[in-house]
């Protein structure tokens, strides 16, 4: 499934996210100098394998963090070159060839070749959609990056509720949050994307949400599919409302009133709408290897 992801990509929960980078062994700009400054073994590896002439557009080179994976995907010769479309076709081709036997099965993909590359997205988009769009894994696409906050009369829900936690909470937390979030927001509780105005409820077994023409009620075994659901990262409306039918948005607009989560736009392949989603609120961690994987990781996982 191909969604659009309006969020950096270094921010994706994704198991593994593209690194656009050149040949020749110089990560100065863009995405690629954040991967540098965020991984510098990872960078040290790269520098080597360009000395030895080994990376060449058209070829893949992953790097297994310990918590999430680096496809370091060439979209130029020279730093000093513009990126050529039949690069980013080739690198596509043997993406889409060897993603399984590599054991991706779930990636982020900035625009290929676009910013520093110099290339039009509105010439790379279609191709990337071409090879994308049918793989049976979970693709993201970070087109832009697109700050999505709370109306001003709700952002003091989730300040006041994140002082009431050290650590991310656990689910017994979680839903000891729903009630007092519900309360907080009082009569300005609102659906983010209709603004209709919502009611909520939750008495420590059932949480209900009301429009002015529905009711939508979820039990304990709905709570905790929604629970592992945002703890895998990001949570849809699709995903949010597989309980109780169109209650998608209505859920979110709850949800987002935590103080661990932060609003998202994304936009599937295919809908002309985009929609919101939410997805944890966390800092970026290391994907440094552990020491046991280190020679692993210099003997070079090509595709």
């Amino acid at each position: 499934m191909l969604i659009y992801r309006r969020t950096s990509l270094l921010e994706s929960s994704a198991q593994t996210l593209v690194n656009t980078v050149n040949c020749v062994g110089v990560m100065g700009k863009g995405i690629a100098k954040e991967f540098r400054d965020r991984e510098p073994q990872m960078y040290a590896a790269y520098r080597r394998i360009c000395e030895q002439k080994l990376l060449r557009p058209g070829k893949l080179w992953l790097w297994k963090g310990s918590t999430q994976w680096v496809l370091n995907f060439p979209t130029k010769d020279h730093w000093r070159n513009p990126s050529k479309l039949e690069w980013i076709e080739q690198g596509l081709q043997k993406f889409v060839s060897g993603f399984s036997e590599l054991g991706i099965r779930e990636i982020s993909f900035p625009r290929l070749g676009c910013g520093n590359g110099g290339l039009n997205w509105d010439n790379v988009q279609p191709v990337m959609e071409h090879y994308l769009a049918p793989l049976k894994i979970q693709i993201f696409i970070h087109d832009f990056d697109k700050k999505i906050g709370l109306p001003e009369h709700l952002e003091h829900v989730p300040s006041v509720l994140a002082g009431q936690i050290d650590t991310a909470p656990s689910y017994t937390e979680f839903l000891s949050m729903l009630p007092r979030a519900i309360e907080l927001a009082g009569p300005n509780f609102i659906d983010l994307s209709s603004h209709e105005r919502l009611s909520a409820e939750y008495d420590g077994t059932e949480l209900r949400l009301s429009t002015s023409n529905v009711e939508w009620a979820f039990d304990a075994e709905d709570l905790w599919g929604i629970w592992v659901s945002l703890q895998k990262g990001f949570l849809t409306q699709e995903k949010a409302g597989w309980a109780a039918f169109e209650s998608g948005s209505a859920l979110i607009s709850l949800l987002a009133l935590l103080p661990f989560v932060r609003l998202i736009e994304i936009q599937r392949f295919g809908d002309a709408a985009s929609e919101l989603a939410l997805e944890l609120a966390q800092p970026a961690t290391s994907m440094a290897p552990a020491d046991a994987q280190l020679t692993e990781q210099m003997t070079l996982q090509w595709h």
